[in-house]
């Protein structure tokens, strides 16, 4: 049987006491949370990728709502596939460096979240925008990347990040604000990177050369000893 946690959401003054003929007491409170080992986990692991990326998702929905709009005016073809164009390069120029800086991990949620918010995987909106020949390409791009981009959102099957959004929405939660990171910040964050997985392996070579020189050490005086 799982082990339960109990999340109580009762402060001082969210009761209140009445005594009765009986001396017996009742007290108001608000409900409780009763979420079990396995949730929390999954809760606490979700959490900062969604606060992290569902502002992209809601940002990517804004976006293919405008285009939407625009494209219901503009009649020739030549011109819609123009706007459709224009309208990738904006965003793609806007967020290209920040999309870089996601991990594996809040890309996949990234996906999940723009499929959620536009009712359509990510593959149908490249396929219809961009052609079917680019969405090919993405989504053989996206499996190199552990991202399937022809998944649909399916929110029975996404219960924790569904509870994290019912959060933001009603305020317990704040979303971090649509990070813009332009080429030059992101090529010094990763030299940044660079440096430092040098530096570490540096270290990491200088401690092994340390050990085997104590390691050699000992055997020569457990010799000497014997």
């Amino acid at each position: 049987m799982k082990l339960f946690l109990f999340s109580i959401l009762v402060t001082l003054t969210s009761f209140s006491f009445a005594q009765v003929k009986d001396s017996t007491f009742v007290y108001y409170h608000h409900a409780i949370d009763v979420l079990d080992k396995d949730f929390v986990k999954k809760y606490n692991y979700l959490k900062p990728k969604v606060l992290k990326v569902y502002p992209y998702a809601l940002y990517a929905a804004d976006v293919l709502d405008q285009v939407e709009n625009d494209l219901e005016s503009i009649k020739r073809r030549r011109k819609r596939n123009k706007h459709c164009k224009d309208s990738y390069k904006d965003l793609r120029s806007e967020f290209k460096y920040a999309m870089l800086d996601l991990y594996i991990s809040e890309g996949k949620i990234l996906m999940s979240l723009v499929s959620r918010e536009t009712g359509r995987t990510v593959y149908e909106i490249v396929k219809k925008y961009r052609g079917a020949k680019d969405a090919m390409v993405f989504n053989l791009m996206g499996k190199m990347f552990e991202q399937d981009i022809k998944s649909a959102y399916v929110k029975k099957d996404n219960y924790v990040i569904e509870y994290i959004i019912r959060e933001i929405e009603s305020g317990k939660l704040k979303m971090d604000a649509p990070k813009l990171v332009s080429k030059t910040d992101f090529k010094a964050e990763e030299a940044r990177i660079k440096k430092l997985r040098k530096k570490n392996k540096e270290r990491a070579k200088e401690n092994k050369k340390r050990t085997k020189a104590i390691k050699k050490t000992k055997r020569k005086a457990d010799k000497l000893n014997h």
